[in-house]
């Protein structure tokens, strides 16, 4: 059985790889920039050991005058002991394909498991997350009259996300930073990185129910025939159940 000992070794050294995937990453050139905004309203609930969490997003794109897609995620985590949860869930995206000028369900499940760590005012943490995408190619018709497949359907994806937020004494907003990569599993052409995200967040935690987010990220496509690098501005709110 995992010690908490070998438990922080083991977050220890992948906060290291994670640091240094970051700092190779984001030298590489991205071929065009976007700019777009992201917006959510989210619920959560705390039930012993048991958390329950909803959420509906909106994110826009092509500079802010386009919908990218619209969210709705439902999952539910477990803590198995105090520095490590396991979760799973469900969202459901309505997501914009603009070659095609149309909008497309898409269904999405997936697996995480989460640690943390903690260190004066500093708290980490790490996540481990495997999801699933199925997607409706039926409109994807080209002139020809034949479908337009997806090269990935379902398309699956490990997520590696480090975060690191600071708790300022005495001052109500609280600084995260965080690096998230995404790992294309099943891509006929081979296992590959296919998107990176770097975020910095300002929470603000107006009582014990109501907390908001202020961010600003980097998400920078990668192995496409013309990776796009969006900086998105967001803004989040999250009701807590007591």
């Amino acid at each position: 059985m995992m010690t908490e000992d070998d438990f922080t070794c083991a977050m220890n050294r992948l906060c290291v790889s994670a640091v240094l995937l970051l700092l190779v990453s984001f030298g590489l050139p991205a071929q065009e920039k976007d700019f777009g905004f992201w917006t959510s309203i989210a619920a959560e609930k705390q039930i012993k050991k048991w958390e329950l969490g909803t959420e509906v997003e909106l994110r826009t794109k092509n500079n802010g005058r386009q919908v990218d897609r619209w969210s709705f995620e439902a999952e539910a985590s477990y803590t198995l002991i105090e520095q490590l949860k396991a979760g799973a869930g469900y969202k459901f995206i309505y997501f914009h394909d603009l070659k095609y000028l149309d909008f497309q369900p898409r269904n999405r499940f997936f697996l995480f498991l989460q640690g943390k760590l903690e260190y004066g005012d500093f708290t980490f943490w790490l996540r481990e997350f495997i999801q699933l995408t199925t997607k409706d190619e039926s409109d994807r018709i080209k002139e020809s009259g034949k479908t337009d497949t997806y090269r990935m359907n379902p398309e699956t994806t490990w997520r590696n996300r480090l975060k690191v937020a600071y708790d300022i004494p005495k001052f109500p907003l609280n600084p995260c930073l965080s690096f998230e990569s995404f790992y294309q599993l099943n891509n006929p052409e081979g296992s590959m990185f296919e998107q990176l995200r770097l975020k910095l967040s300002f929470d603000y935690r107006l009582n014990e129910q109501h907390e908001f987010e202020f961010f600003g990220l980097i998400d920078k496509e990668m192995n496409e025939d013309n990776n796009v690098q969006a900086i998105v501005a967001g803004l989040g709110y999250k009701f807590v159940f007591q």
